[in-house]
């Protein structure tokens, strides 16, 4: 049985946002929104309804809720311990888990980085056991991938993030350099990732974003975040107006800051006209120029 029909079902309640997966609908409202508790309460069922009369179950017990947003703003509000679904009381969670990603209330990603570090070194220990058993070649490649599975998955999402999630998570494939290259601790690990041609955490980041802004551009897909991205055009004929520069939107929050609003345009506009301009280049042509462009900030 398809449960795409509930898109249908959650898109008459405009004040609901909704994403859905294969196992798993996520639903979300501004809490700003007069009666936002008692929309929800509907929404949920009126799927409730659409699942048992499609022969299906839905159990409230395993659904999860979290409220997001500033510290200041959450403090501000009313508190939250609970949100109810039909005769469940759904408690308030800190974090939540979507797609891999641990999400908790103020956008930190404290929880998530601790995971992804904690994954990590159990790879880093199990490359260590057979790393003088490989080639350096096979290291490379073993190392590589599992840098891009662990430290690469929703990096974009850790845009703007703390100081001290950042050095974690650098440490991190500081020390899967290490291992690969059979250095020591004591050693600088600038000139071993860059022998490995290993962008620095924070420069990843940078190159995801900008590869998605990219991709957004040149195919206009997915909507909702090519809605997102405007041209730059200012009130005068400047030299600026020829380059396909992005109208970087103003915040007043470091929370806001962190958008993809915000940041995708900021990264872009960062890049050096010969790169930001031709969107008529491949995606394999862009890919090469941005980390040849990143490597050389990084490193040289």
């Amino acid at each position: 049985m398809y449960i795409s029909p509930i898109a249908n079902v959650v898109s008459q309640f405009r004040e609901v946002n909704h994403a859905q997966y294969a196992d798993d609908t996520q639903l979300y409202i501004a809490l700003n929104t007069d009666g936002a508790l008692n929309i929800l309460d509907e929404c949920f069922q009126s799927v409730h309804r659409w699942l048992d009369a499609n022969g299906l179950c839905l159990n409230p017990d395993k659904s999860e809720a979290a409220v997001i947003g500033t510290g200041a703003r959450q403090r501000s509000e009313q508190h939250i311990s609970a949100v109810t679904l039909g005769d469940v009381a759904i408690p308030i969670c800190k974090a939540v888990k979507s797609l891999g990603v641990t999400i908790d209330s103020m956008l930190s990603f404290d929880d998530h980085v601790s995971n992804v570090c904690k994954a990590a070194h159990y790879h880093i220990r199990a490359l260590r056991h057979i790393r003088r058993c490989v080639l350096v070649n096979d290291a490379k490649a073993v190392a590589t991938s599992m840098v891009s599975a662990r430290l690469d998955y929703c990096n974009a999402l850790l845009y703007g993030t703390s100081a001290s999630n950042m050095n974690k998570l650098q440490r991190v494939q500081n020390a899967f350099a290490r291992t690969v290259m059979l250095t020591s601790k004591r050693e600088h690990t600038t000139p071993v990732l860059a022998e490995l041609h290993w962008l620095p955490v924070a420069a990843r980041i940078d190159f995801k974003i900008a590869l998605i802004t990219f991709k957004v551009l040149t195919t206009q897909q997915p909507s909702y975040l090519h809605e997102l991205l405007q041209l730059h055009r200012p009130p005068r004929q400047l030299r600026s107006s020829e380059h396909n520069l992005l109208h970087v939107q103003c915040t007043r929050t470091v929370f806001a800051q962190r958008s993809f609003l915000h940041c995708a345009p900021k990264i872009w506009n960062s890049l050096p006209y010969s790169i930001a301009d031709d969107l008529n280049i491949s995606l394999a042509g862009f890919k090469s120029k941005l980390k040849t462009f990143l490597y050389s900030r990084s490193y040289l």
